[in-house]
């Protein structure tokens, strides 16, 4: 016998005799005895070799899907973003024509108030260059009947 061979046996008989290792040997034993008599509780598999690789194909590609994921939200929230703009663009719009439409109210209320203005006076201007002549032909008439 080689001193290899000597030292295992020596290290096996050391491990049965070291306290508590039998036990631990035989209860080793034991256990192996009856996993053996019982069936496996785990089934064999039975996804083949191409199932297995798309599965880590999908395991692997998890993180590009997340980054996938992750720029579709990027581009949701741009959409969004560009929408907010174009709503907030159109209520500013609304808000400058309904000024200018406002604007443009005053502007024609203001031009109707000086044109009913202006009938006004050319309608009394009128009234008293009548009543001027009215009293014109009165005096005229008056002096005719005293002469």
């Amino acid at each position: 016998m080689s001193p290899e061979d000597v030292k295992q046996w020596v290290d096996i008989l050391s491990t049965l005799l070291a306290a508590g290792g039998g036990g631990g040997i035989i209860l080793a034993v034991i256990g192996y005895m009856r996993a053996k008599a019982e069936k496996p509780h785990i089934a064999s598999p039975t996804v083949g070799t191409g199932g297995l690789a798309q599965i880590a194909g999908m395991v692997m590609g998890q993180t590009d899907l997340k980054d996938i994921i992750d720029a579709l939200r990027g581009i949701s929230a741009s959409h969004d973003r560009c929408t907010l703009m174009r709503e907030s663009e159109m209520v500013a719009r609304k808000k400058e024509v309904d000024e200018t439409r406002e604007h443009e109210r005053r502007l024609l209320e203001e031009r109707r108030q000086h044109e009913k203005r202006l009938a006004e006076d050319r309608h009394q201007e009128h009234r008293e260059m009548v009543e001027a002549i009215q009293g014109l032909t009165r005096g005229t008439r008056d002096i005719r009947c005293a002469g």
